[in-house]
């Protein structure tokens, strides 16, 4: 599966990108070359809307044109053929990359509203940032924008 390197003025198209399952790095970062020093390294695609920057490094580098995240997303979706599968959303922290890992309902009492805890059976967690997971309205919403690419 393709991996990702997203710089600072493609923050929220990281975010899909994880939504989907890609693994993709978010660098806010003015010294570019070390996006390509870690993009050599880990086999990654960079990703921005710098064309300067893209023009110089093309082989891997691409430039992005879309102006809204969405736009964006769909011109990656596109151009790199990503593929869009069930069993691979959501399985990203969508702040940090890290892969989510079930966690028990037990595990999240206390640590979830009551509301949630009383109406969903399952929940995952990021180990890094610590944050818990669990299918909600946004997912509907996100299905829905993935179903009209």
């Amino acid at each position: 599966m393709m991996k990702f390197i997203t710089d600072g003025m493609c923050g929220g198209l990281a975010r899909w990108l994880r939504l989907i399952g890609y693994d993709t790095l978010y660098f806010n970062i003015q010294r570019k070359i070390e996006l390509i020093r870690i993009a050599e390294k880990e086999k990654r695609i960079i990703l921005t809307k710098d064309k300067k920057f893209a023009e110089k490094y093309p082989e891997i580098v691409f430039y992005i044109e879309g102006e809204d995240t969405y736009s964006q997303f769909k011109e990656v979706v596109k151009k790199f053929d990503l593929e869009i599968k069930e069993e691979n959303l959501f399985k990203r922290c969508s702040i940090c990359n890290t892969k989510l890992e079930e966690i028990t309902k037990e595990k999240v009492k206390n640590r979830v509203p009551e509301y949630v805890y009383q109406n969903k059976e399952k929940f995952a967690l990021c180990s890094k940032c610590n944050k818990i997971y669990w299918e909600g309205d946004h997912c509907k919403y996100i299905r829905e924008r993935l179903r009209n690419l």
